[in-house]
């Protein structure tokens, strides 16, 4: 998704700017943004597990090291792309955190998870504490997160479900995290498109390439151009709205694919055209604001480029892989979902 990498492209500047983001260990903190009373316990709770560093043996070998050249922690830990591989995820965020690469996803916040969760190593919860005072941050999510491994520690915890999200307060986060969601559900559909594809002829799987094209460039324009962009939370949003687009095309090869689609009427596609027409009149006739992120009349007709692309190349798909489906009705499935799209923008 191209929104990602423009909204989280500068992700290492990003992730220490969050909204009074510390930069140095959560113990050591003082500026005046996170000098509230309240995080007293965490910060000296840091002060205590200053040196509490993972086990040596626990880093990679040379060879291993060798190995893992560009690697990436959060798809070997999350089974992104590729069977999950906790231990080989362990080693390579202990390198990603050797070539400056910390993420919210990556590096130091990644081991802080596997410490935690005891999945691809030996659990210890006061090595995954003192990581995570070095995980950058808003004072509250340093604080909470601090706070909630300390309960997890105090209380035995056993389980294996604690990550980076569950303490977030700051649309920077929120982002970091919608993002996180769109590697593991892309590659779920990815996987469920790979198996309906599957029944499909050589030449029915190319024609499948220029649509999926087709809609990134929709999902991207529609992210970028159509949703509000102003606030903290502007990265989680725009994801979530390419997510939409993305889930729904799946849903309508699965629906085709198994002869569910539904049978609309040429009709109701020339009233459905109509309807198109006018709500992307209004759409575009604002009213508009001058302020950095704010949706843009030629972000609107972007995205109904991106649009009538997307539906041509769908429609040429359909006529191959799906003849029995007439070219209205499919025309006029599609175009109704745009509408209600477009009169979002209206409202």
């Amino acid at each position: 998704m191209k929104v990602v990498a423009a909204l989280f492209g500068l992700a290492a500047l990003g992730f220490a700017l969050a909204a009074g983001a510390q930069t140095e260990d959560w113990g050591d903190s003082n500026e005046a943004w996170a000098s509230s009373g309240e995080y007293e316990a965490s910060k000296a709770l840091c002060r205590e597990l200053r040196h509490r560093e993972p086990p040596e043996a626990d880093r990679p070998t040379p060879a291993q090291a060798r190995a893992l050249q560009g690697c990436d922690s959060e798809a070997l830990y999350y089974g992104i792309g590729r069977p999950a591989d906790p231990e080989k995820a362990r080693q390579c965020a202990f390198l990603e955190t050797e070539r400056d690469s910390d993420g919210a996803f990556s590096g130091r916040a990644m081991l802080m998870t596997i410490y935690a969760n005891g999945v691809g190593t030996r659990r210890d919860l006061d090595v995954a504490i003192h990581l995570a005072c070095g995980v950058d941050g808003a004072p509250a999510e340093s604080h909470g997160r601090v706070s909630h491994l300390a309960e997890l520690r105090d209380s035995h915890w056993s389980g294996s479900d604690f990550g980076y999200c569950d303490d977030i307060t700051s649309g920077l986060a929120m982002g970091y995290c919608a993002g996180h969601e769109a590697r593991i559900a892309g590659d779920r559909r990815d996987t469920r498109l790979a198996e309906i594809a599957a029944r499909w002829s050589p030449r029915e799987r190319r024609m499948l390439v220029p649509l999926r094209q087709a809609l990134d460039a929709y999902a991207t324009a529609h992210g970028e151009g159509e949703i509000d962009l102003t606030g903290t939370a502007r990265g989680a949003m725009a994801i979530n709205a390419e997510e939409a687009l993305h889930d729904e095309f799946l849903a309508m090869i699965e629906r085709l694919d198994s002869g569910r689609a539904p049978r609309l009427s040429s009709e109701r596609f020339r009233a459905a055209d109509a309807a198109l027409n006018a709500a992307y009149r209004e759409a575009v006739r604002g009213p508009f604001y001058d302020s950095p992120g704010s949706v843009t009349r030629e972000g609107i007709r972007d995205a109904q480029r991106a649009w009538l692309r997307y539906r041509d190349a769908f429609l040429a798909f359909a006529a191959l892989r799906y003849p029995q489906v007439r070219r209205d009705s499919l025309a006029a499935w599609l175009t109704e979902q745009r509408i209600v799209l477009l009169r979002q923008e209206s409202e």
